[in-house]
Parts: structure tokens; sequence; C-alpha cells
């Protein structure tokens, strides 16, 4: 009976056995008889065939024999036939049937015939008539055809027999088939579960891959394997950890995810299986040593890959291999034993670096935790997204494993530190998902203090946020455990605090290798001394310290006395240095300053080398006093030893020298930078009394002539001309404050150069002409072939501007100044043009041009103006070019001119759209306008409040940004149609005002016209102002057309705005 199946299906199956045995052999004798009977079906058609031949030929002969013809062979013949249909004939292929009537008949027939045969004698004898040869042969003929009729009834029996015997075999045939089916079909069924048994016995079902039998039969193969066979052998790392923290499943998908990497890694002509939990199998076939590492080293790239996508547990895994040609007599089991051994080298290498990174990790996580000052005990640094932790700092009485479920942990603290009723709520307060809501940045530190299950002691639990995945929330976190034993009045006991802090800074120490590393990176040279006993027990000097550093340590032999020691180390100190020496070179005076308190000391001194030269060392002495056993007394007593540390300092010195240089030299560089700045002040000083002091006589004279008008016009012109000077004066000081600082902003706008050039000549003309100097400009428009551009049109025109004030400055009467445009090409949408700009002036000396663009340099000689400057015009020119991706050259002759040329790219812009109202007159009144003026200048506020109620606006003044807000959130919406907002005030700014406003739950807050008007007069300026919610800027001085045209335009729009809504 076959194991395994019940015994009841094993009898159905033998008895269709049986059955389709007998069926077959029922088949096999039906078959034999239906041949019996088609042989007897055919014999009996012979059987009729020689009847009726019989009767044929009888009738002949019987008509031959009448006509005289004796025909004895026919009648030897009919003899012959008759007697082989009665007993068969295999010379006639005749069979005698089994039928009595019919050899009745063939006796009867057999004797009629015999008497037929005596009446042909008679008839041959006698004649015809004269005999019964007629009624003879009648009669023989109905014998014939009754012979006939039975032998076909024979016939038609035997047939129907045989239909019946079809019948039966076809029924057995089919009955048959379908047992043989059914034995088909079991076959196939038993050979495919033969197939998934083998594939059950040899597959490893959690993988995929051929499992440990396969691995083993393969292993166990005598034959001897070929010279190009590798045995590789692979281990999974982690797995434990991943187990106990994240469950058996995680470590399931673990080896999984490993399996297939390492499957899909590996090329698919090479073996790849199973043999245990974390361990795995690989037969090479061909790869020689070279080609296997780097197969090797590419499956490591390609996991390495693979775990980029599963950061928090990546694949960690050892592997080592084996080849048949380096090991001619090992079978593949020992191949596999000497991969083995390889792998487990390598899983130390691996294993090691991977501590290395932990503890680096380690070490950074603990530098966060140990900035908080705080003498945390024990620290997890915890996943919140596979809910894990593990332990980064550990007392001796630690209460949890190394790592493990970041839930089962919270749990073991709530159920064992906590007292009862404090259980729920730490619990609750330490859930992933509770974590997750409160802890958004590294700010949102979280500490839970609770009472212990011991009374004499409550704790205190931190939460420190790590990091954060990309969707925002909370990946790792550090949780800290901090406890507070209490005294008997319930207060916390230093003693145990201090304590406490003491057992933390002890496991800070270990934490951190870096202080011993940082002794032996310092050192050249490290020895240690028995200061009690005047001993120098030993040096070391640390791996990788050249020969030089450790010639920095006497050849001496130790041990030996620390007073001979530095004796003899003395004769190699400097004279200038040896007082330094001196203060640390015997151990009595080392101990005389460790009674007073001292532990560490330093002394720095000059060592003359053999070859004369001079090296700085810096001696370090560690001191510590210990108990210790002396054996010389049997008892033990106080010990002071001491580490000396020597470094060579002579690179930090040479360094400390050049430093000394660079700041000598930049010191220099510093006075004579303020020298410069101090006789720019001083002539600041001088350009801004200049015009002052004309305004100010210019106001004496008015009022002394008060009455003439002509005078008052004209000194006002004077005045406002000397005003202007003074604010070019501070916006060129300004300008080259920003260009230095790189604050300056260039704008991206389209400029028409008809219309900038037209603005230039409309200011500089004047000058011009009031100098007497003759002003030459092109007005051939084909010269501009790209007419509009893009770029900051404030900064170009004032290149333009200085460039051209220096040609006036330095021109004569009657001189000329000529401008020449030319285009240089276009090429990708940018142009490029050049400016070249000549004057007839008085010329600048070489030492000037060579200068001219350097800060507060100024020609000294006679120069054509009323005022110097600040010397920074043509600097901020430089400056400007420069930011524009342009250049500028200077050439000048003394008494002949200067010419200037300056070439400046731009990117090309499309000609402005034409609107039907572009060329219309603005409307610029304000009369009727109700305007809040917030100003802290009292005359700045007089001033525009009387110039903006002469346009007939009713003005009310605040003089700060908090006045302004308390003002528009006390009236009702609409109460004011713009506001003009001074920036640097008191109490509140204009920049936080204006986002208060803005701010405001009322409808007028976001479109109430904000407007600037301030001193701070730059782009940068006003991009500011703009983005806290004003609508406009105006620079100081005010001019009062602009201040119209800009209120007008806003309350136009607020209005037109309020009417579309």
């Amino acid at each position: 009976m076959s194991r395994g199946r019940p015994a009841p299906l094993v009898k159905f199956q033998q008895f269709i056995q049986l059955f389709t045995v007998l069926l077959t052999a029922i088949l096999i004798s039906l078959f034999f008889g239906v041949l019996v009977l088609v042989g007897k079906i055919q014999g009996t058609a012979r059987v009729v065939n020689y009847v009726g031949l019989v009767r044929g030929k009888t009738q002949r002969i019987v008509k031959l024999e009448i006509s005289g013809q004796p025909q004895d062979g026919m009648i030897a013949d009919i003899d012959a036939f008759i007697a082989g249909l009665r007993f068969g004939s295999d010379e006639l292929s005749l069979v005698r049937l089994n039928d009595d009537a019919f050899q009745r008949k063939m006796q009867e027939l057999d004797d009629y015939f015999q008497a037929l045969k005596q009446e042909i004698g008679r008839v041959r004898a006698v004649g015809s008539n004269n005999t019964d040869i007629i009624p003879i042969s009648e009669t023989f003929f109905g014998i014939c055809d009754d012979a006939t009729g039975l032998a076909e009834a024979y016939s038609q029996r035997k047939a129907t027999s045989l239909s019946a015997l079809e019948k039966y075999i076809t029924t057995d045939i089919v009955v048959l088939m379908l047992l043989i089916g059914y034995q088909l079909f079991q076959a196939l069924r038993t050979a495919a579960m033969n197939r998934a048994l083998q594939h059950k016995v040899y597959l490893d079902a959690a993988t995929g891959l051929p499992n440990k039998n396969k691995c083993e039969e393969l292993l166990d193969d005598p034959t001897p394997p070929a010279p190009e066979t590798g045995v590789c052998s692979f281990d999974l790392n982690n797995l434990r950890r991943i187990n106990n923290s994240m469950g058996h499943e995680a470590g399931d998908a673990y080896i999984r995810r490993f399996a297939v990497a390492l499957r899909a890694a590996m090329p698919e002509e090479h073996f790849v299986g199973r043999t245990g939990g974390d361990e795995f199998l690989a037969i090479t076939h061909g790869p020689d040593a070279d080609a296997l590492q780097k197969l090797l080293s590419h499956v490591r790239k390609q996991l390495a890959e693979e775990s980029r996508q599963h950061p928090d547990t990546p694949l960690s895994y050892a592997a080592g291999f084996a080849l048949a040609s380096d090991n001619p007599d090992s079978n593949m089991r020992d191949l596999f034993d000497l991969a083995d051994k390889n792998m487990y080298i390598n899983k130390n290498h691996v294993k090691r670096e991977e501590a290395a990174a932990e503890k680096r990790l380690d070490f950074q996580l603990l530098k966060q935790v140990n900035r908080l000052h705080r003498s945390f005990s024990d620290c997890l640094y915890c996943d919140a997204h596979l809910d894990t932790y593990r332990t980064i700092r550990a007392c001796e009485s630690f209460f949890l494993a190394s790592d493990g479920s970041y839930t089962g942990a919270v749990e073991q603290i709530a159920e064992e530190q906590a007292a009862k009723s404090e259980r729920s709520r730490v619990r609750s307060a330490l859930q992933l998902d509770v974590l997750q809501r409160s802890l958004h940045s590294a700010e949102d530190t979280l500490e839970l203090q609770y009472n212990a299950a011991e009374e004499s002691r409550y704790s205190r639990l931190t939460v420190l946020p790590i990091d954060w995945d990309e969707a925002g929330v909370l990946h790792h976190f550090i949780l800290a455990f901090e406890t507070i034993r209490l005294n008997a009045d319930q207060a916390i006991d230093p003693k145990e605090q201090l304590t406490l802090y003491y057992e933390q800074l002890k496991q800070s120490i270990l934490e951190n290798d870096s202080y011993v590393d940082a002794l032996l990176d310092m050192a050249g040279t490290i020895y240690t001394v028995n200061l009690t006993r005047d001993t120098l027990e030993r040096n070391i000097s640390p791996a990788g310290k050249s020969d030089s550093d450790r010639a920095l340590f006497l050849d001496y032999p130790l041990p030996c006395s620390y007073r001979d020691y530095c004796d003899e180390y003395r004769k190699r100190v400097t004279p200038a240095t040896l007082g330094s020496y001196r203060t640390a070179d015997t151990s009595a005076r080392l101990l005389k300053r460790f009674a007073a308190g001292e532990k560490h000391i330093t002394a720095e001194y000059c060592v003359q080398e053999d070859d004369g030269a001079i090296r700085w060392v810096q001696k370090t002495v560690l001191m510590t006093q210990t108990t210790m056993f002396d054996p010389e007394i049997n008892a033990e007593m106080p010990m002071v030893t001491a580490i000396i540390l020597l470094q060579d300092t002579s690179q930090m010195h040479a360094r400390d020298e050049q430093e000394n240089a660079r700041l000598q030299a930049a010191f220099d560089e510093m006075r004579i930078a303020n020298r410069t700045k101090t006789e720019f002040l001083s002539r600041m000083s001088h350009d801004i009394r200049t015009p002052l002091n004309g305004i100010i006589g210019l106001l004496q004279v008015d009022e002394t002539h008060f009455d003439d008008k002509a005078l008052l016009l004209e000194n006002h012109k004077k005045m406002q001309i000397s005003a202007n000077h003074l604010l070019s004066l501070i916006n060129d000081v300004l300008q080259m404050s920003k260009l230095e600082e790189g604050t300056t902003v260039l704008t991206h706008e389209r400029i028409s150069l008809v219309e900038l050039t037209r603005d230039i000549i409309t200011i500089i003309i004047g000058r011009a002409e009031e100098a007497g100097i003759e002003w030459e400009y092109e007005k051939d428009k084909s010269i501009i072939p790209y007419p509009y551009i893009y770029g900051s049109p404030l900064h170009l025109r004032q290149i333009f501007l200085n460039i051209y004030s220096n040609c006036i400055k330095y021109n004569r009467p009657g001189g000329k100044i000529t401008t020449h445009t030319d285009s240089l090409g276009e090429q990708d949408g940018k142009c490029t043009y050049r400016w070249t700009i000549s004057d007839t002036g008085i010329g600048m000396s070489p030492d000037f041009v060579d200068h001219i663009f350097e800060p507060f340099t100024q020609e000294k000689q006679d120069a054509r103006s009323y005022y110097h400057g600040t010397g920074l015009g043509m600097t901020i020119t430089k400056e400007l070019v420069d930011r524009m991706g342009g250049s500028i050259t200077v050439t000048s002759q003394l008494g002949v001119g200067s010419t200037f040329v300056i070439t400046l790219p731009f990117e090309i812009a499309p000609s402005p759209e034409q609107t039907p109202d572009a060329h219309a007159a603005p409307d610029i009144s304000i009369a009727g306008c109700k305007l809040l003026l917030v100003e802290d200048n009292a005359l700045n506020a007089e001033i525009a409040q009387i110039l903006l109620t002469d346009e007939g606006a009713t003005v009310t003044v605040v003089t700060d940004g908090k006045q302004a807000v308390e003002i528009v959130q006390n009236n009702p919406p609409d109460t004011f149609d713009a506001i003009l907002m001074d920036v640097m005030m008191p109490v509140m700014n204009g920049i936080d005002a204006a986002k208060t406003i803005r701010s405001l739950n009322r409808p007028d807050a976001k479109t109430l016209p904000i407007i600037a008007m301030t001193a701070n007069a730059f782009y940068e300026d006003a991009q500011k102002c703009l983005a806290a919610g004003m609508n406009a800027h105006l620079a100081k001085p005010l001019q009062i057309k602009k201040v119209k045209q800009t209120i007008a335009e806003w309350v136009k729009n607020n209005r037109t705005a309020k009417k579309d809504a």
C-alpha cells in the first residue's frame, strides 16, 4: 500500500486495473471470434458459389451428354466439388459447413449426382430418349437450389452473430477507453503531484529560490567540479535585530528583499539558492577570481541601489567565495566551506564598518542631547515609521533591551516605571500619532514629567525630534530619560543629582573616543612621569608621526630620573626661552604647583636641532593624584603622576607671523583708506557748506528785498540749483555705499532709447548752456536700429549724467561736447551699443586718468565748477557699467580734452502696442481728496500739509505708524482716500504700519492706497515698501507735481475698482 494514500482508494485503483485487464482479455477473445466468424462467412460465400457452380456445370454436362458429347472431366470436377462441399477442401479453399441440414442436403445432392451419372451412362448407351435423365437432372437442380438456400441461411446466421460481436466489441472498447482514460488521468495527476512534490522538496516557498535540499544535493555531488566553477556564500546581517524590533514578518520581508535582489543581480546562468535562514549560496561557471570579484562588487552595488528605497532597513550582508581553479583537489563541499570562511572574514569587516558608522551617528545624536545640559541617564533613538528603537545611551540598571519595538517599550515604561495613577497619561503622551501631531520642527521639544513607581523619585522623559520625511511627518526622534530622587522633604536630593551628573559625564567620555584621539593627534610625543618618585617611566610616539616629531623626545634610556632627563634636554633649549622651559623641568617644581591646585601646565620654548634649525615646542603637563600600593613600604600611598605631551608648534608660529604680517598690511591699508576717507569727509564738508552757504546767503538777501519779486524768483532758482546739487552729493554717497555692499539691484524694464536720450539732454543741456559750452548730439534716428531695449533706466541715466557732468566740469567757455552713437550689431536677441562722448575741455593728467575710477579721486587743477563734488561719480559709473556687462574707457590730453567710450549690451525689447488713449493728458487734480499724512518731522509735515491743502485736499496729520493704524482702525471705511506714509519713524515705522493696516479686518484694508514718502530713495527701498503692501514710492525731497500725479492716479484706480465691483 502506498504511504499517505487511503486504503479504499488503493483497493479501487487495484479493482480498476484488474477490470481493465479482464476487459482487454474479453476484447481479444471477441476479436478472435470475429476473425473466426468472418472466416466462416467468407467460406460460406465460396460454398454458395461452388454449389451454384455444381448446378451450372451439371446443366452443361446434361446438355452436352444429350447431344452426344461425353464430359468425363467435368463429371470428375463435379465429384470433387461435391466432396469439397461436404468435407471441405484446401485445394478448392472450401470449408465444411457445420450445419446438419446443409450436410444432409449435400448427402442427398451426392446421391442424386451418382444416380445422374448412371443415367448419363445409359444416355451414352441407349440415347436420352430412353432414359430418365431430364427428370433426374431437374430433381438434382432443385436439390442444388435447396443447398444454396441452406448455405445462405447459415451465412446469415453467422453475420447476425458477427453483428452481435461487433456490439460487444464496441461496448468493450468504450468501457476499456474510459478505464484507460481514467488510468491516464490518474497517471498524469500522479506525475503532476510528483513534480509538485519535487518542487516542494527543492524550492523555498518564502523566497522562490532553490532551497536547502537542492543546495545540499549540489554540494554533495561527488563529481569533481570543473576548474571554472566558483562557490559564493552570502549571509544576511541584522536579521535578529529586525525580528526583535519589528517582528518576524518584517524579518521575512527582509529575507525576501535580499533573495529577489540577489537573484536579479546575478546572471541567469549562475545558480542562486537559500541554504538556511539568512544564508544563501551561489554557484558560478566561468568567471575567474578577478571577474568574480567584479561580479560581487556589481551585486553589492545593485543591492545598495535597492536599499535606497528602504533607507530604514538597508540590506546588509557578508560575502565570500572560493574557486575550484585555486583548490584543484577540492569537491563542491570543500569549496563551500572555504567560501564560508571567507564570508565570515568579510562579515567582520562589514560589521565593523557598520558599527563605526552607527557609532558616529550615535555621537552626533548624543551631541544634540548634550546641548540641553541635562542629566539624561538613558537615551533611545526611535524610528516613528518602523515603530522601532535602538539604545544609544544606557546606564547599568537600564530596564529596556538594546533594541526593539517602540510601542512595546512605551508599554513597558508605563507599566514598570510610572506610578499606577500615571500610566494612562504616560502611555497616551508617548503614542506615535500624538508625537507626529505635536513635533513639527527642531524647536518642538516635548517634556513629560511623571511620578515614578518608586515613591522616593519622579521621572522626566524628553522627546527631541531629529528629522522628518518628505511629507513633513516625524521620522526619527530621541527619547531621553531623567530620574530625580527626592529627600525626606520631597525636595530634589542634590547629592543624587550630582551623582547623576557625573554618571552622565562619565558616560559622555566613554561615548566620545575623540578625547583620546585628540590627545594622540595633538602630541608629537607623549611620556608618563611618576612625579612622586621623580621617575620618567615611558614614552609613546603615536602612529603616523614623522621621525622629526619623534626627535622632539630625547633619545634617553628609560626608565630614568625625570630631573636628569630634563637637565640633558636643557642643553638643546635656546637661551632666550630657557626661562619658560625651567617652569616644568623638575618634579619638585611640578609637585609644588600641583599642591597649589594647578593640574594643567603649559610651557613653550625653542630647541636647536643638530643642523642648526630652530623649532618651537609646546610642553603640556597633565597631573593627577592616585592611591597606589607601594611594595617597598608594604602599604598604600598617594602618588602624583603626569602625562606630558610635546607638540611641535613651529608651523603655528610661522602662521602667526604670516598672520601678523597680513594684519599689519591690512592695518596699513586701512590707515590709508581712513586717511582717504578723512580727506573725503573734509572735502564733503566743504562741498556741503558751499551750497548751504549760498542758500543761507540768498535767504538773507530775500529778507531785505522781499518786495523785489524778480530778485526773489532769481534767488529761488539759485537756491533750487544749490539744493539739487546737495541732493546729488548725498545720492552719490549712498549709491557708492550700496555698490560696495552689493545691494544695488538693476531693474529689467523696457526702455525707449529715444526717450532716454531726450530725458538726458533735457537735464544736461541747460547746465551746458549756462557754462557756455556747445552741445552736439546726432539727430539721425537711423543710428538706433533697435529703439527698444531692456535695462535699468535709472542707472543708465545716472551713467550718462555722471559722464556729461564730468565733461562740463573739466571744459572751458566756448568749449564743445559731442556724442556719437554706434550699433555694434545683434546676436541671439541681444544688441550692443557704443557711445563716444568727447569734450574740448582742459583735459586730465595721465596720473589722474589712471585713477579716475577710484573712489574720492578728483583732479586738483583748474576745474570748471563751483562745486568739486564727492569724487564718486566716475567710480559709480564704472561699477554700474561693469554690473551691466559693459566696458568704459577714457583717454585725455591736457589742454586738448577728454573722450569717454561706453559699450553696453542689451536685450532687445519689442515695440509697445499703441493704445487710443496713450497720449491722453492724465487727470492730476487731488481737489476733494481726504488724505492721511504720516510724518514724524514737524517741518516736513507742515510743508506737505500746506502744499497738499493748496491743491484742494483735506489733510490729517499723525506722527508715527502706530497712530496711523489706530486712526484708520477707529474710523469707518473710506474715511481716507489715501495714506501718505513716511518710513523711518519712532514707535512704529512705516513698513510695519503698512503691513498692519493691510491685515485689518475691514473692507478697505486691502484697497486703501498707501503711498510711501521717504528719504530712502533707492530702488531697493522702493521694493521693500511695495513688498509691505504699499502702492507707490516717492523719494524725498518731494516734487509736488509728482506727488499730485501719484495720489490722483491711485485714488482714481481705487474708485474705479469699487464701481466695477
